[in-house]
């Protein structure tokens, strides 16, 4: 029997080949339209299963958990800040809004509000740390921040602070710096004020005042806790002002004046 030549068997592969291709052409187009099919009826069914989950009606919060000191902070101030944020769904919550809501309460310093399974809240708060009174109406916490709370109470009594609009960072980081330089001599700044010629004026616990210029106020309220220490505590109650603006000394002005001239080169009564 003669073998076919090649062009015959060329033939034979591209028809079978075409076979092929025809007998498969059906099944792959019906499995693809199948798999079309499962892709929209999951898509749909996960769409309807979202709308339900996210129903105002269906799983409503149960619970909300408090935490924190609550030295200044109510739980009925927490409560009403909340309560018109918990009445929907669940997992629909606006925690954002929560949580702004409830930093917007005068002593609340920061808040944070996370789901707990199944329906409940969790609710966490820090309050207002406050470091001084900033002029009659306002107070600052902390890291230096004007906070808006009226007539608040703190013991010990927090300082007074005032100063230019704006200036209240720098006011407080000079007292500070104040206390630090007064603490070896047993005194503290009860006032503290940058008037519009930024010059200080410092009340201290003891009634004593203290003027000084911006520039260099550190070093020389150092020297004046030399003089205080070596000459001026002794004679405290009658000194209603000391000026420290001057280069090389101070002027003490006097509510009753000693007898004697006190032994100190860098003093100067007035």
């Amino acid at each position: 029997m003669s073998r076919p030549n090649a062009s015959a068997m060329s033939a034979m592969v591209r028809m079978k080949r075409r076979r092929q291709a025809a007998s498969g052409a059906p099944e792959t187009t019906v499995s693809a339209a199948v798999k079309l099919l499962w892709m929209l009826v999951a898509l749909i069914g996960s769409a309807l299963a979202l709308d339900w989950l996210l129903h105002s009606d269906n799983f409503p919060v149960e619970n909300v958990h408090f935490e924190g000191s609550f030295e200044h902070v109510t739980r009925a101030e927490l409560v009403e800040s909340v309560k018109d944020h918990v009445r929907g769904n669940f997992f629909a919550l606006d925690l954002s809004a929560m949580v702004a809501g409830l930093e917007a309460l005068p002593w609340v310093y920061r808040a944070s509000v996370r789901r707990r399974w199944p329906r409940d809240l969790h609710v966490a708060f820090s309050e207002q740390q406050l470091a001084a009174r900033w002029g009659e109406d306002a107070s600052l916490n902390h890291i230096g921040e004007l906070v808006e709370i009226r007539d608040a109470v703190v013991t010990p009594p927090l300082p007074l602070l005032e100063g230019p609009p704006g200036t209240h960072p720098q006011v407080l980081q000079r007292y500070r710096e104040f206390v630090q330089v007064l603490a070896p001599s047993g005194l503290h700044p009860a006032a503290v004020t940058l008037t519009s010629r930024r010059t200080w004026r410092m009340r201290l616990s003891n009634g004593l005042t203290l003027v000084l210029e911006r520039e260099n106020a550190q070093h020389k309220l150092e020297r004046f806790v030399q003089v205080y220490e070596n000459v001026l505590a002794a004679h405290e109650r009658s000194i209603k002002q000391v000026d420290l603006r001057y280069t090389n000394g101070l002027s003490v002005q006097w509510l009753d004046p000693p007898a004697r001239p006190l032994q100190a080169e860098f003093v100067r009564a007035r």
